[in-house]
């Protein structure tokens, strides 16, 4: 028995197959293969299918064989036992690689149980957290994997990993296009060493370097401005640094011309 609480549902395929159908067909179809999804089969008993349905017998008898046509026999149905099998051979593989990874010493086989656990959650009515791997659609799946990857291979590399909160820095990576992950990677390393040479003596959280786009920065590190030295032969008009030796200069100026 399955007990997932998303659905995959593919829009065009559904439109397709089920453009001849009522309002009220619609809907009985959806409650159907929510309830397969949810069960692995339909019940044996047509009057039990025509209750799930929420049709009332009249309704049944009038659309009972439409239905029954986006069904196989017994009412199986080929497309939902083929996302089921996907769903769940995903899922048994990432709980074998999860037990694999804690066994080598990260943590206890017991937490890769939990998660195993944890991932057949019901439906609470929250989107489901990314280690709620039953609820997600295989392709889904995949690519969180390969963005999880390729986050790790960066976030080792940085001098706070060891203290950083993984989830949050790969919430903030997921949260940036292909092209702000690629020129954060090829980035950090100058970010890195123009914060060193700043002064810092710790560096910014991985988070905080993605979630502000740390890296744009680079670019717009201007070198200090140092005014040229005035040359000494204007030394006199330089202005006194107070009124009081502005006006002792002017006095003195004015006696030496008294006495020419």
């Amino acid at each position: 028995m399955s007990n997932r609480a998303w659905m995959p549902l593919h829009i065009a395929d559904y439109l397709s197959d089920t453009g001849h159908l009522t309002a009220a067909e619609h809907g009985a179809y959806l409650l159907l293969i929510m309830h397969y999804w949810q069960n692995g089969s339909l019940p044996e008993n047509e009057r039990v299918i025509a209750r799930i349905a929420k049709l009332s017998p009249e309704q049944w008898d009038e659309s009972r064989d439409i239905l029954a046509m986006l069904f196989g026999p017994g009412w199986t149905h080929k497309r939902v036992d083929a996302e089921l099998s996907k769903a769940d051979d995903i899922i048994e593989k990432r709980r074998a690689a999860a037990e694999a990874r804690f066994a080598k010493g990260k943590k206890q086989p017991v937490d890769a149980n939990a998660m195993h656990v944890q991932s057949k959650c019901i439906d609470t009515g929250v989107p489901p957290t990314t280690s709620d791997l039953s609820s997600l659609r295989s392709d889904q799946i995949e690519k969180e994997t390969r963005e999880r990857d390729e986050f790790s291979v960066w976030f080792n590399d940085w001098p706070s990993a060891a203290s950083d909160d993984d989830d949050v820095a790969f919430a903030a990576w997921r949260d940036l296009s292909p092209e702000d992950r690629s020129e954060a990677m090829a980035k950090s390393a100058a970010y890195v060493e123009a914060a060193k040479g700043g002064g810092r003596t710790a560096i910014c959280s991985a988070a905080k370097y993605l979630r502000k786009r740390m890296w744009t920065r680079l670019g717009k590190i201007k070198p200090a401005s140092t005014a040229p030295p005035k040359p000494n032969g204007l030394a006199h008009l330089q202005k006194p640094q107070s009124r009081a030796e502005y006006l002792a200069q002017e006095l003195e100026r004015s006696e030496r011309s008294f006495r020419r």
